[in-house]
C-alpha cells in the first residue's frame, strides 16, 4: 500500500502527534459516524484516511484532502 501526503496533511499530523504525545500511531481508511459534539454542535460522517494511537485515552486525526 502506498499513502502519498500533502504538506498540510503532514503539518496537520505532526501538530496532532505533538499535542497526543503517543508513540505510535496507526494509519487507515475508515467511516467515522456523524455525532453530536461535547458543545451541541453536529460532527458529520467522515469517510478518508484517519490516525490514531492505541491509547484509550487518545484522538483520532480525519486527514481529509486538503
Amino acid at each position: 500500500m502506498r499513502i502519498v501526503l500533502s504538506l498540510d496533511q503532514i503539518r496537520s499530523l505532526a501538530a496532532f502527534a505533538e499535542g497526543e504525545g503517543q508513540p505510535a500511531y496507526t494509519f487507515t481508511e475508515s467511516t467515522i459516524p456523524a455525532f453530536e459534539a461535547d458543545d451541541g454542535s453536529v460532527v458529520p460522517e467522515y469517510t478518508g484516511l484517519i490516525v490514531y494511537s492505541e491509547s484509550e485515552h487518545g484522538g483520532v486525526l480525519q486527514l481529509a484532502d486538503q
